[in-house]
């Protein structure tokens, strides 16, 4: 089964998630849902893959913004993945 790799701040800490494809929107809001505000407005990154290593910094200026509801952020996750703006190693530092 193919996988999307999440790449999140939650608490100032990055958090790099595998997920299924189609249910990036619901686990963007789970785990953004307890973050002051709530989860919309915080930027996030989504690809099919991303480098081995160990992400240790993110660039979001140009991230995919969390959306009110799971799925509009499903939306706007789904319209990256198909024409992204930014690859994984434009705004993903490594160790």
């Amino acid at each position: 089964m193919d996988m999307s790799k999440l790449i999140l701040e939650r608490a100032s800490v990055l958090e790099v998630w595998t997920c299924v494809p189609g249910a990036e929107g619901i686990t963007i809001h789970q785990r953004l849902k307890n973050e002051p505000g709530g989860p919309a407005g915080h930027k996030v990154w989504v690809w099919d893959s991303i480098p081995s290593g160990t992400v240790i910094a993110a660039d979001f200026t140009d991230g995919i913004v969390v959306q009110s509801t799971a799925s509009l952020t499903q939306t706007a996750v789904n319209a990256f993945k198909a024409a992204p703006t930014h690859t994984p190693t434009e705004v993903l530092t490594y160790a």
